[in-house]
C-alpha cells in the first residue's frame, strides 16, 4: 500500500505556488475573522451579544457577520500576501525614497510661460 493510497487528516495544498499562497493566507484570513468575531461578542460591542441573544432567531446576524468578516479579512489576508510578493527577505528596502532614487544634483526651478484664457461673462 502507497503512502499516496492512505487517506489522511491533512488539507492537500494546491501545486502551483501562487494557489498555495492564497489558500493557506486565505485560511488565515478566516481563522482571523473568527477571533474578531469571538472578540465581538465578547466585549459586547455595541450591546450587540444582548441584542443577538434576545432576537427571535439568532443564528442569522451572527452568520451574516461571518460571512462579512470573512470576506473582509480574508480578502485583505490574501491581497496582503499578494503585495508581498515582490519584496526580497535578504536585504531591508530603504525607508526613504531618497535613498532608493539618489539624486545626482540638486533640483533647479524650471521656468515655464504660463498663457491665460481670456474669459467672457456671459
Amino acid at each position: 500500500m502507497n503512502r499516496s493510497d492512505k487517506v489522511s487528516g491533512r488539507l492537500k495544498l494546491p501545486r502551483n505556488p501562487l494557489f498555495r499562497l492564497l489558500l493557506i493566507n486565505g485560511l488565515a484570513g478566516i481563522a482571523i475573522a473568527g477571533l474578531v468575531l469571538g472578540g465581538i461578542f465578547w466585549a459586547n460591542i455595541g450591546n450587540l451579544r444582548v441584542l443577538v441573544l434576545n432576537s427571535a432567531d439568532p443564528v442569522v446576524p451572527v452568520v451574516m457577520l461571518a460571512i462579512g468578516l470573512v470576506i473582509t479579512l480574508g480578502s485583505v489576508v490574501m491581497g496582503s500576501a499578494v503585495m508581498l510578493l515582490g519584496e526580497n527577505d535578504n536585504e531591508r528596502p530603504p525607508t526613504l525614497r531618497a535613498k532608493r532614487f539618489p539624486l545626482q544634483n540638486d533640483p533647479q526651478p524650471i521656468p515655464v510661460a504660463a498663457r491665460g484664457q481670456h474669459r467672457r461673462d456671459i
